[in-house]
């Protein structure tokens, strides 16, 4: 695989077009497959609203039934003087109360055929104080209590209305710590409006569960929220009892915007949530439905997305084919107009193909025969200015140091110091030989040190050796090649500039091999240049000072960038009254 990879790489414009293609492609099947996708989904989730919203009515239809039966149950036990008596009167006589508890047992039968015994039953407490459970149930919490519950308190301030309330525990001894909810309802007198008492039917949650049990899936929940958030029934019954005021929120809205359904996001999951008002219990009958578990049924993703990876990779493979010969002749072209780098300007190319590349290969091969004879004009042009600049190089020997050595070496001779004056007169005609007479524009190291020791020498014969100048040059580097001259300026800067008066002082050469590279340092322990005069140093290339060649630093630095490139040239650090560093750097040129 790596192999293909740098294969097309190397043909960087297959490689893109390659990618291109790829990436189009993929591009292209994402978005088709999202886009049906998409679109399966808005069908489905508002078909499934519609179905789902037809059972929900159905739903709040079937519950309608119950009401009703609590109703009736509420007429009779209201509107039955046996029950009125039972539950308002004090002090009653045996006979009169058996007489009373039969026909509450009459008045019932109807109601009993319809009410569920098992998950419906119902608690009557009188204004006397007096109780009526329609189950063999005990009773489990304190009258007292049970007129003190939120349960009752809110049925007294809607005397009129039958409530249906959430309790996580009915009253008696079947319905204790169960979820249910208790419908009351205020017994009154019809014609004086008295109360006598108080019904609280005790409605199992399976009751309301059974209204939806066969409607619920895996993806598919039921909740039954009341007004004030408190979830009374669900398929999750985990959740029964807790109070959630955002879905409460959620079904309000519905409502009152009219709304088929509405998506959200609960605890991190996608849902489609559709609501139905349930007027006569005053609550909310709530679907939710997880979209991503609805729509798994619907389509399968691996599948898409192999069939996704089917079509791309038949897709990538004929483009790649016909693009591999479309672009043949120009990988060709490339690859032998490349060959030019390596210096080959006779490799004329000719290649069949579109009208395109017969044009690109003519003009290349007319382009070959231009820069050949360029190449070589120019090649010629660069040997004479190379003579040129040497020359001139060699012409930049001040004649006032002429002058001052000639002067000199009479003085010697007018003080018969034969031997110091044959000294200073060899080097002086060993100095000009190597500087003026040789051609060469590089010199060997031994050479230069040759030319530095001649040039040392004059001047302590015209100035004195109070500065003393050495050498240490590693014996490896003996016979490479520097530049002529290169040196020379550093030197005689050092000399003439770093001590001022009599002061005694020391430059030491170093020359050595560092990082493959000639490293050429002269360090004086002079007066040293500050930040201003080192940039001076820098600016100018030529020295206005008459000494040996008045060539600047900035010309040697730039003699050298011109030579080997800007990674070699001169560094200069300095600190004042400490001394100046100079460190030249060239490339290692053997003596061939």
């Amino acid at each position: 695989m790596s192999k293909i990879i740098n294969k097309l790489k190397s043909n960087s414009l297959f490689f893109k077009l390659t990618l291109i293609m790829l990436i189009s492609t993929i591009s292209i099947s994402i978005i088709t497959a999202y886009t049906i996708m998409n679109i399966s989904k808005k069908v489905f989730i508002n078909n499934f609203s519609i179905t789902n919203t037809k059972i929900l009515n159905q739903i709040g239809s079937n519950s309608a039934d119950l009401n009703d039966k609590l109703i009736s149950l509420m007429n009779t036990v209201n509107n039955s003087w046996a029950f009125r008596r039972y539950l308002s009167e004090y002090n009653t006589s045996i006979i009169d109360q058996s007489n009373i508890i039969y026909n509450i047992k009459q008045h019932l039968k109807v109601n009993d055929a319809n009410l569920d015994s098992k998950d419906i039953d119902f608690l009557l407490i009188g204004s006397n104080n007096s109780t009526y459970i329609r189950s063999s149930a005990l009773l489990t919490t304190p009258v007292h209590d049970i007129k003190e519950n939120q349960i009752t308190k809110n049925s007294l301030k809607n005397p009129d209305k039958l409530l249906y309330q959430y309790s996580n525990s009915g009253f008696n001894s079947l319905t204790e710590h169960k979820n249910v909810i208790i419908a009351t309802k205020v017994l009154q007198d019809r014609r004086t409006k008295k109360q006598f008492g108080m019904l609280y039917v005790s409605i199992d949650e399976h009751t309301f569960k059974n209204l939806y049990s066969n409607f619920t899936t895996k993806s598919n929940d039921v909740v039954i929220i009341s007004s004030d958030g408190t979830i009374v029934s669900s398929n999750k019954q985990s959740i029964i009892g807790t109070k959630d005021k955002n879905l409460l929120n959620v079904a309000k809205q519905i409502r009152t915007d009219n709304l088929k359904f509405k998506n959200l996001k609960l605890n991190n999951k996608d849902y489609t949530v559709l609501a139905e008002y349930m007027p006569i219990y005053n609550f909310y009958l709530v679907n939710l439905i997880d979209t991503k578990l609805a729509l798994e049924d619907m389509y399968n993703i691996n599948e898409i997305v192999l069939n996704c990876a089917i079509i791309i990779i038949i897709s990538v493979a004929i483009l790649f084919v016909i693009t591999r010969k479309t672009i043949k002749p120009l990988r060709v072209l490339v690859k032998e107009m490349s060959k030019v780098t390596q210096g080959d300007f006779n490799n004329h190319i000719n290649l069949a193909g579109c009208s395109e590349i017969k044009n690109l290969s003519s003009s290349f091969n007319y382009m070959l025969d231009d820069l050949n004879s360029y190449v070589e004009k120019l090649l010629m042009a660069q040997k004479e200015q190379r003579k040129s600049e040497l020359s001139a190089l060699q012409m930049q020997i001040n004649p006032h140091f002429i002058y001052n050595t000639l002067a000199s070496i009479k003085l010697l001779v007018l003080k018969e110091d034969k031997e110091k004056t044959n000294q200073t007169i060899n080097s002086f005609i060993s100095l000009l030989q190597n500087t003026i007479s040789e051609t060469s524009e590089t010199i060997t190291v031994n050479q230069e040190i040759e030319n530095l020791e001649n040039y040392v020498f004059i001047n302590e014969a015209r100035c004195g050796d109070n500065i003393k100048v050495n050498f240490h040059v590693l014996e490896q580097c003996t016979s490479y090649r520097l530049p002529k001259l290169v040196l020379q300026p550093f030197v005689e800067n050092a000399l003439f500039h770093a001590f001022t008066g009599n002061t005694e002082g020391r430059i030491h050469v170093f020359i050595s091999v560092k990082n493959n590279n000639l490293l050429c340092e002269i360090i004086d322990n002079g007066i040293g240049i500050d930040e201003s005069q080192l940039q001076n140093l820098y600016s100018h290339p030529t020295s206005k000072h008459k000494h040996f060649t008045g060539i600047g630093i900035k010309n040697v630095d730039d003699r050298i960038k011109l030579l080997y490139g800007n990674d070699y040239g001169v560094t200069i650090t300095s600190i004042v009254n400490v001394g100046t560093t100079v460190i030249v750097c060239l490339p290692l040129i053997d003596n061939k």
